[in-house]
């Protein structure tokens, strides 16, 4: 499916950092900033992959960091302005669903937050000071998770949860400053990860895909250029009037079933 990547004049000349901008979801944003005609940091733990992306980019930045070490955010934060002569826009697509994150202890719930609460929080405060300067804006990638169940995800839904309340409450203190915090809430979205998910599962991608539109009343799971053009609206001066929002971007799964025990086929 091809999709149409929103042009928006006001962001020409705009310095984004992306994190989780190797693949899937940050990747498809980091492209459709600079096809706006932004300079773009995609941040990653994966230098060779991060490279790939910046040589699709017209003027683009690889930046290695972990962002489960505090330090390692700062000092991306720092490189990235650095590099850019500055920052816009922060887009946390950083994430993921790890082992410990399976589990019903409180490992496994610190781990949910310490990826997706906290460690987006570092960014935001590393970032604030020149964000403020430049009247910027931040989108957070949130999930579907944060409003629905899912069986045996039960961290991830929580931390996703806290994020979206991080996300309004961080809009609020900012509002005043010139800044606005938004986020986007995906549903499934074909990226790289599905593969991986297939496999466990023993199906096909396709198989796999299929599957995962199903949950959606549009029958079907979305693209990666599906989530990143609301994102790149979130950040422009076209939503100018917009912060404090969890925008869904989920083919409408939230009202397909009754809130209870999803469980990915």
């Amino acid at each position: 499916m091809s999709t149409t990547v929103p042009i928006i004049k006001s962001l020409q000349g705009k310095r984004v950092l992306v994190t989780g901008g190797s693949a899937g979801i940050g990747k498809a944003t980091a492209l459709q900033f600079d096809a706006n005609g932004c300079t773009v940091a995609v941040l990653g733990r994966r230098l060779e992959r991060l490279e790939a992306v910046v040589k699709e980019m017209k003027d683009g930045h690889a930046i290695v960091a972990d962002l489960t070490r505090k330090e390692d955010m700062k000092r991306a934060i720092e490189e990235a302005i650095a590099k850019m002569g500055g920052l816009d826009i922060l887009v946390n697509s950083g994430g993921a669903v790890t082992e410990e994150m399976h589990g019903q202890d409180e490992v496994a719930y610190l781990s949910a937050i310490k990826l997706h609460v906290t460690g987006n929080l570092t960014l935001i405060r590393a970032a604030e000071e020149e964000l403020v300067k430049n009247k910027g804006a931040v989108v957070n990638v949130s999930s579907v998770a944060a409003a629905i169940p899912f069986l045996n995800m039960a961290p991830y839904c929580a931390a996703k949860a806290a994020q979206d309340a991080m996300t309004r409450n961080l809009a609020l203190e900012f509002a005043k400053k010139g800044v606005r915090v938004n986020s986007v809430l995906p549903g499934a979205i074909k990226t790289e990860i599905f593969e991986d998910m297939a496999q466990k599962r023993g199906v096909t991608v396709e198989e796999f895909t299929e599957g995962m539109g199903a949950y959606h009343a549009m029958r079907r799971a979305g693209e990666a250029e599906e989530c990143a053009a609301p994102i790149v609206f979130l950040a422009s001066d076209a939503a100018s009037f917009i912060t404090g929002v969890n925008l869904p971007v989920d083919g409408n799964i939230a009202y397909q079933f009754v809130p209870g025990s999803l469980q990915p086929k």
